[in-house]
């Protein structure tokens, strides 16, 4: 597989992820137990927004680079561009970090991290942007076949992420399996899985097909700076969330429309919140 994530690191998509992400560990963290973070397609960690190829489309100027004098009234927008500036030094960001980084900001002692990533030399630049800490392991493998063998945790709480390039065909169908299968594991676990919208129908097959599992507790979570049939490319950023916190949809509601205001200037996005499959 030749995806690399830093021809699109800081855009928009990975800005509504990570605003997320961070949102569904500071839930988690309400709690005093620890609980496990598993990221299933972790990446190199850190994105060098100088770099060939994040200049190659300059994604991340209409992404993490709108952001650079917000001051938002959100809690969750806050964190997130504190979590940002924290790792980069600067509000003014030459680099970006990925969502492995951003967690381990952000977990406390207590808390566990599985990081796992299937290229080595993604895997070398990882674990040279992570600190070095108790319970942190970044595993070189199948982010798949990682559900199998830590689910369910020992902590019995916790998130997963599943975020993968959407390279092959039949990766859609890839995602409702693992989805499938680690609630099968873990029935209570939160799992939140990243996808990509665009003018083509996989997004939407994808949700009916999760809408027909017999899976419950799917809430949707979307953000789109295009119309969703534009033919441009990347239309919107997508995320089921399984077993999502008690009242995250209300909340992300605020947060959401937030960002939206911030990342779409011309005002021709929308945001999509919504029950998929309730209870």
């Amino acid at each position: 597989m030749n995806y690399r994530h830093a021809f699109h690191a800081g855009n928009f998509a990975d800005v509504h992820k990570h605003v997320v992400l961070l949102a569904l560990l500071a839930h988690l963290q309400r709690k005093p137990t620890g609980f496990l973070y598993l990221d299933t397609h972790a990446g190199r960690g850190r994105y060098d927004l100088r770099s060939a190829d994040a200049s190659r489309g300059n994604e991340w100027r209409s992404g993490v680079g709108r952001l650079n004098a917000a001051k938002p009234v959100s809690e969750d927008l806050r964190r997130y561009l504190q979590a940002v500036s924290s790792v980069t030094g600067s509000d003014h960001p030459t680099a970006y970090p990925g969502s492995p980084v951003l967690a381990a900001g952000q977990l406390r002692d207590t808390d566990r991290a599985v990081l796992v990533e299937q290229q080595p030399e993604e895997v070398r630049a990882l674990e040279r942007a992570l600190p070095h800490r108790r319970g942190m392991s970044v595993i070189c493998g199948d982010g798949y076949a990682a559900l199998k063998t830590y689910l369910p945790p020992k902590e019995n709480r916790g998130l997963v992420l599943i975020d993968p390039p959407y390279e092959s065909e039949g990766e859609f169908a890839a995602v409702e399996h693992a989805l499938e299968f680690g609630l099968g594991r873990w029935s209570s676990g939160v799992f939140a899985i990243w996808y990509p919208i665009k003018a083509s129908p996989e997004s939407r097959r994808f949700l009916t097909s999760l809408q027909r599992s017999g899976l419950r507790k799917l809430l949707v979570l979307e953000m789109n700076l295009r119309p969703a049939n534009s033919p441009l490319g990347l239309n919107g950023s997508g995320l089921v969330i399984a077993n999502p916190p008690w009242q995250l949809d209300v909340a992300m509601r605020e947060t959401l429309d937030e960002l939206l205001q911030l990342l779409s200037p011309d005002k021709t996005g929308s945001v999509r919140i919504e029950w998929l499959v309730g209870e």
